[in-house]
């Protein structure tokens, strides 16, 4: 099988092509020859010996059993793991052409999906914004406690598909080179003390978590040990391991969190400050030069690459082209961060957000920035958008920006927010698919056209990209 293209989720793309000894023994294999075929781990351009693992009407999936002959562009992976680990998906591919696929896969998308014309997604599609630096990115990371075969204690990331296998971390390019001496620091006392992993089933052992944040315009650092509610005694040593000369002006914040999670039940967690300060801060720059400082607690929402969202922030007050006197409403607003990064070129921000931890962080975050045109209120968007929500009754919009989830718009959100009347609306998208299931809709059935899609590349070695798309009302 040859490896044509790469698809949104990773895989790659070919046409399945049976042996004829295969069709001869098994007639009934040929519905499946030529069939559109998924496949993990490889390359377009690459020829490919695969085993079909699932077959349906339309498509094939399959696992590589060989690479007959590898792709021009196939590299070697930077990372040890590669092989093993789910974090990275296209380390095999070099930066630039991981751009390129992730370009063609925006415009292939909202061609099919969304039912836009080739002229059309030519005219809409803007080249692909990358990452200066597409290593050490990551502003967070959250590694699992595991058990191998001979019940050593391992501390790394799961295996792709396995809920409860990790493997023993070595090294990791996505973050920083902090993440592998604290995982070789913890990892070292867990085995000293004889510390046990927490078994989902039996509600035994204390291991769950170590997740490690940084301030990469700050430099602060979080460590936030993750561990069951039975008893442990010796939490006092694993402080003490920060206390030392090599580790204690290394770290700002040194978090211990209990947990309780049981099926059907809210999950339950309390922290304490074992060293050092209970939050870290962040900043991030505007278009302007100057800075806002974002307070960041061990449960706190923050985009995981400092750098790309100041990028893609600006893309937003780019293409809303905001002078001052426009009034934002920013839905699914979460701590506010790009409500905030448009506060001062507007009249004024309302944002919307259902989470009322994350409304508290952006109102906190306001406050904090000395930002007093922005309103950030509680509500499920599709319940509220153009309602009074308690005491707050926000003039109608000239600008609307959405950041959904992963799912996009559901329901009757996209009418909802069309009959706001907002001239422009800004569509920030984490997922292909659901964007132009949504563009889709505001152009063929809601009054709007779109004038342009901009990828911006958040996730690099990863297949993921962000979108921001801005429909302007005809």
């Amino acid at each position: 099988m040859a490896i044509e293209k790469l698809a949104f989720g990773g895989s790659g793309i070919g046409k399945c092509s049976i042996p004829s000894a295969i069709l001869e023994a098994q007639p009934s294999s040929e519905k499946a020859n030529g069939l559109i075929t998924f496949v993990p781990n490889v390359v377009p351009g690459d020829r490919i010996k695969a085993a079909l693992t699932k077959i349906k009407s339309s498509h094939l999936e399959a696992s590589v059993v060989e690479i007959v002959e590898p792709s021009p562009d196939r590299i070697e992976p930077r990372c040890q793991h590669f092989s093993v680990c789910g974090g990275c998906t296209w380390q095999q591919l070099g930066y630039e052409d991981q751009l390129k696929y992730k370009e063609s896969i925006v415009g292939e998308t909202m061609a099919h999906l969304g039912g836009f014309s080739k002229e059309d997604v030519s005219q809409m599609m803007r080249p692909i914004i990358g990452c200066k630096d597409p290593w050490f990115y990551r502003n967070k990371m959250e590694l699992s406690f595991g058990v191998d075969d001979e019940g050593q204690i391992e501390l790394g990331f799961h295996k792709p598909k396995r809920r409860y296998d990790v493997f023993d971390l070595k090294a990791c390019f996505l973050q920083s080179e902090l993440v592998a001496e604290l995982v070789q620091l913890v990892i070292t006392f867990a085995r000293e003390e004889g510390l046990g992993v927490f078994n989902n089933k039996t509600q035994d052992g204390l291991l769950r978590n170590l997740v490690i944040r940084e301030g990469k315009n700050t430099g602060e650092v979080m460590v936030n040990l993750v561990t069951s509610i039975n008893s442990w005694p010796g939490y006092k040593k694993f402080k003490a391991l920060f206390e030392t000369d090599e580790w204690k002006n290394r770290i700002t914040s040194l978090i211990w969190t209990t947990v309780i999670q049981t099926p059907g039940v809210p999950t339950w967690s309390e922290g304490q400050t074992l060293l050092g300060a209970d939050v870290i801060y962040e900043e991030m720059a505007l278009e302007t030069g100057e800075r806002l400082r974002f307070e960041i607690s061990p449960k706190a929402f923050f985009q995981p690459n400092t750098k790309q969202a100041e990028i893609l922030y600006g893309q937003v007050i780019e293409l809303a082209d905001l002078n001052g006197d426009e009034v934002v409403y920013d839905l699914y607003c979460g701590t506010g961060t790009i409500g905030l990064f448009c506060a001062h070129k507007s009249k004024q921000v309302y944002g919307i957000e259902v989470s009322q931890q994350a409304v508290e962080n952006a109102r906190e975050n306001a406050r904090r920035n000395g930002i007093k045109n922005a309103e950030f209120v509680i509500g499920d968007v599709g319940k509220v958008v153009g309602k009074t929500v308690g005491t707050v009754t926000p003039p109608p919009p000239d600008v609307v920006i959405v950041d959904p989830p992963r799912s996009g718009l559901v329901g009757d959100v996209p009418k909802q927010v069309a009959d706001l009347g907002a001239q422009k609306i800004i569509y920030v998208s984490c997922n292909p698919t659901t964007l132009a299931r949504d563009l889709k809709i505001f152009t063929n059935e809601l009054g709007y056209t779109v004038q342009s899609v901009q990828p911006v590349d958040m996730f690099p070695q990863t297949y993921h990209i962000e979108n921001v798309a801005l429909l302007v009302k005809k």
